[in-house]
């Protein structure tokens, strides 16, 4: 059975077909697991990860009290927004040739393979530009604290390259890192902006823990998690125990190229937000009149950012002639 052309173009302009090419990115991207829906709001300046939190003096939301004199009931939160940047808002193409459309209008069978075809390949691009942004997002000096010696406080330390060349120094950072992290502290987050449009006001330490390895992400450079994994190994050593498959779990070991000189980042899996800005309208096409091929557009728009408030440990390579203390 022939379908009409004019009715599958409206069905591929549906919200439903933006939808599912998510979908398809979140089988693929290794950041799928980040996208949140739950706990992000979109007001008239901006998206927003909202923190609700049990910490007195946070009262971000304005006073929507019903108000009737000695209410008891107020509707100010404890709560602390944080900005969720546009990543990607670019539109994305496919082109296809109107005999190979055409073949596809022919049956169901034909056109559900096209169509599958066509939210593949757009995710692919997604997925291409997601890879690239999101360890960018990441790996920020201004998402951490740099640690201090004295104080010890901080959640950033700068190391020399050739720390990274030795297994076990990586495999005790990360194990001890962990053991840190499990247990309620302010002292390995930068925490919140008081002043959500105000940087210069500075930020509010809290007080947030990791309560299982279930929810630790460990996030390596490549190169680094090569050194885990393929030698280098000293005598004596435990290998059983220092599988970190076995002991984070597998899907919660991330490798990546991590820019900006990052080897290796231990957080809370809260500490990364995603979220894909719903539209109202899937793919747009367009037939070139000279030589009658099809083109179809998806404007997709992702929002992201780190999440300060939430404990995390990185390491990064020191920049070479920095004095060693």
């Amino acid at each position: 059975m022939t379908i009409e052309k004019s009715a599958y173009l409206t069905t591929l302009n549906n919200k439903v077909v933006y939808d599912k090419t998510f979908k398809t990115i979140e089988s693929n991207n290794r950041y799928a697991r980040f996208f949140n829906q739950n706990s992000i709001q979109v007001n008239g300046r901006a998206v927003e990860y909202l923190l609700t939190w049990p910490k007195e003096g946070i009262n971000w939301e304005n006073d929507l009290s019903i108000h009737k004199e000695n209410n008891e009931f107020i509707r100010k939160t404890n709560s602390v927004p944080f900005r969720l940047y546009r990543l990607i808002d670019k539109v994305y193409y496919e082109i296809t040739n109107p005999e190979r459309f055409l073949e596809a209008l022919e049956s169901d069978s034909a056109l559900k393979e096209f169509t599958s075809k066509l939210l593949e390949q757009t995710a692919d691009k997604i997925n291409v530009d997601l890879e690239t942004v999101v360890p960018g997002l990441i790996c920020n000096d201004e998402n951490f604290v740099e640690y201090d010696e004295t104080t010890k406080k901080g959640n950033l330390y700068q190391v020399e390259a050739e720390k990274f060349n030795d297994p076990i120094w990586i495999h005790e950072q990360v194990f001890n890192g962990s053991a840190i992290l499990r247990k309620p502290s302010k002292d390995f987050n930068k925490g919140y902006l008081v002043d959500p449009d105000d940087k210069s006001k500075g930020y509010e330490p809290m007080e947030t823990n990791i309560s299982s390895y279930q929810n630790m992400i460990i996030l390596f450079d490549s190169k680094v998690r090569n050194k885990t994994v393929i030698g280098g190994y000293k005598e004596n050593v435990n290998f059983q125990a220092m599988d970190l498959e076995k002991r984070f779990g597998k899907d919660n070991i991330y490798e990546d190229n991590l820019p900006n000189d990052y080897a290796m980042i231990l957080m809370d899996e809260r500490c990364l937000q995603l979220y894909k800005r719903a539209k109202k309208e899937g793919f747009r096409n367009k037939e070139e009149a000279e030589n009658g091929n099809y083109w179809f557009f998806l404007n997709p728009v992702i929002h992201g950012g780190f999440i300060t408030a939430f404990n995390a440990l990185a390491w990064k390579i020191k920049p070479t002639g920095t004095a060693t203390e």
